[in-house]
């Protein structure tokens, strides 16, 4: 790796510590091991092994067995290690084919739109962060996002495209939704427009897929990983691909409080640990202020709020 620039390394660090294509990577990390043999051969193997056994059968002292076995387990984890990091090389290497990859993050108060090169647009809101190729693969196009987005993707009959979150892939070949997937969240929220997608999940003990169609909304606790369905028809709840919308359905305001420090760049406390799993149905779509919000809330649930030490604190009413 250090003939890499050192930028590209600590990418790979990232990308090799994250859950993204945990799979695949495992899968090639065994192809690797067992292909050891092609660069060390059984005869190196066995008179290693036979050096290493006569030391821990010597009879000398307690202390220098152990010492032995150390080392041993030390060069046994750099083989592993080393192994890994060759494996995850030819894996990153192979999967990129020398397509240039682009990064944004949007950062609190802001939003963005992403025209990508086939047509399709993500607009990111604030918090958010979107890798993405400058061209497509031949049979898939695939996007990497942790955040939200509301995603307007071009019809490609012959490649699927994937929105890759930390916990889902919603996969479709052409439609408009909202995904809202921020690591620190406790839930995944995923509303259908128009066309069709599948969700499928990627971090539970039992994995599933779920189609959607127009109007559905799927919320994915990652606390329990249950999956909640709901239909919504959009025009009552105002949600549309404007920039502006701001929508809690059923959400838990421990999320919505951090959903409102991304938007409005603020530190929001909340006094009392048991608030922040009060659930709050609530939509703005006319580019309300955070006092506006905030009160909606206060007549609308069990919360109040006031400033203090240029923070908001959050607590129940009294």
């Amino acid at each position: 790796m250090h003939q890499y620039p050192e930028q590209v390394r600590a990418e790979f660090a990232d990308w090799f510590a994250s859950s993204y294509d945990k799979e695949e990577k495992d899968n090639l990390l065994a192809e690797h091991w067992e292909s050891i043999d092609a660069q060390y051969n059984k005869l190196q193997t066995r008179c290693s092994y036979k050096n290493v056994q006569d030391k821990i059968h010597r009879k000398e002292a307690t202390a220098r067995r152990v010492a032995i076995m150390r080392s041993v387990m030390n060069v046994a984890a750099v083989v592993v290690l080393a192994v890994a990091v060759i494996a995850a090389v030819k894996m990153f290497a192979s999967a990129s084919h020398q397509v240039e990859w682009n990064e944004i993050y949007v950062g609190p108060g802001e939003s963005q739109t992403v025209e990508l090169s086939d047509g399709s647009s993500l607009c990111l809101v604030a918090g958010s962060r979107l890798i993405y190729p400058s061209s497509f693969e031949k049979d898939v196009r695939k996007v990497y996002l942790s955040g939200e987005a509301f995603a307007d993707i071009a019809k490609d009959e012959y490649r699927r495209f994937v929105v890759s979150t930390e916990q889902i892939d919603v996969v479709v070949h052409g439609t408009r939704f909202n995904v809202r997937s921020y690591e620190a969240n406790s839930e995944v929220e995923l509303m259908l427009f128009d066309g069709a997608i599948d969700m499928q999940t990627k971090s539970l003990k039992h994995n599933r897929t779920v189609a959607m169609r127009p109007g559905d909304f799927i919320k994915l606790d990652k606390r329990s990983g249950r999956i909640t369905y709901d239909y919504i028809k959009s025009d009552k709840l105002g949600i549309s691909s404007d920039e502006q919308r701001l929508t809690f359905i059923n959400s838990r305001l421990g999320d919505i409080s951090m959903q409102l420090e991304r938007l409005f760049d603020v530190r929001i406390v909340i006094d009392q640990s048991e608030l922040a799993d009060e659930r709050y149905y609530s939509a703005f779509v006319n580019n309300e202020s955070l006092d506006k919000i905030l009160s909606t809330l206060k007549q609308n649930g069990k919360m109040s709020y006031y400033w203090r030490d240029g923070a908001i604190h959050l607590c129940y009413n009294k």
